[in-house]
């Protein structure tokens, strides 16, 4: 199951547009009772709007925060904000291993360095080196985005979990060789999950070397660059190595999409292993006869 400590589902229920559309009407009923009746009929009016409501409300917040639906499309928003509030440069860096950011802090005294260097030449040629710093910023932000990226997926890579839902399908593929049809039907939504599973863990992985093999490239060509400007030797060459390297860079941005794309949606893979797991009556039954 996924871990949900950091979402209270009973104050997303409460704060839901339609609940609160419905308090407020309450209220404004009862209010408008004041108005038209003050007396005894008024209050007794009053009280049994405010019984109602209070009685629905406790309803409401005792069946909704349970609901399996309600669940997942919350954990989906939620999750969906994290990783826009973390999405910032800022955040990024924080959330990097002391490794990665050692890497990144490394890679921009390059940087730094490039553009002290870059100050010390001729200003007829200012603009073509405002071009590559320019560029060289926009490498920045790509590794970073990489390495957040990887540190994410090395949250969750294990090689020895690979190899459990590898062994689990084939297990389970026995196993549903003479069982009953129907609970036959059940289990081959856990064999989906499983396989669906273990294809993503491939894709994550080979993505993964993709955004490894980029990054050192970036950290080459930004490193060679620096060494180019101590001498400002073929300028012409460093921006066609740079223009070469963006082009590249936007290609395995599309991997870095996947990837979030993957882990923005594994809470609703692992709701999806979660219903696949709940025993029914013709799994109870059919384990029954079986055994």
């Amino acid at each position: 199951m996924s871990n949900d400590s950091y979402i209270n589902f009973q104050k997303e229920a409460f704060l839901m547009p339609w609940n609160l559309t419905f308090l407020i009407s309450a209220m404004a009923m009862v209010l408008g009772t004041m108005i038209i009746a003050p007396g005894e009929a008024g209050e007794f009016l009053r009280n049994m709007i405010l019984l109602s409501t209070f009685g629905a409300e406790l309803m409401y917040l005792g069946i909704m925060p349970k609901d399996k639906r309600f669940q997942r499309a919350v954990r989906s928003r939620v999750n969906a904000e994290m990783s826009k509030q973390a999405n910032t440069p800022t955040e990024r860096l924080k959330q990097l291993s002391r490794y990665s950011l050692e890497r990144y802090v490394r890679l921009k005294k390059y940087r730094d360095d490039i553009a002290g260097n870059y100050k010390k030449l001729s200003t007829a040629s200012q603009s073509l080196l405002d071009s590559h710093l320019r560029k060289i910023e926009g490498l920045m932000d790509s590794y970073l985005s990489m390495l957040h990226t990887k540190e994410r997926y090395n949250m969750i890579q294990s090689d020895n979990r690979e190899l459990e839902i590898a062994r689990a399908i084939e297990e389970l593929r026995q196993d549903m060789e003479d069982d009953p049809p129907k609970v036959r039907s059940v289990k081959q939504r856990r064999l989906t999950i499983l396989e669906k599973s273990l294809e993503e863990r491939k894709r994550l992985k080979e993505n993964k070397e993709i955004l490894d093999a980029q990054m050192a490239t970036i950290e080459d060509v930004i490193r060679f660059i620096h060494e180019q400007s101590l001498s400002m030797k073929d300028p012409d060459g460093i921006t066609f190595q740079l223009d070469t390297l963006l082009n590249e860079v936007e290609e395995t941005q599309a991997s870095v999409s996947e990837l979030e794309d993957v882990f923005n949606n594994s809470g609703s893979i692992l709701d999806g292993i979660e219903d696949a797991y709940t025993p029914s009556e013709s799994t109870s039954s059919g384990s029954r006869v079986k055994n």
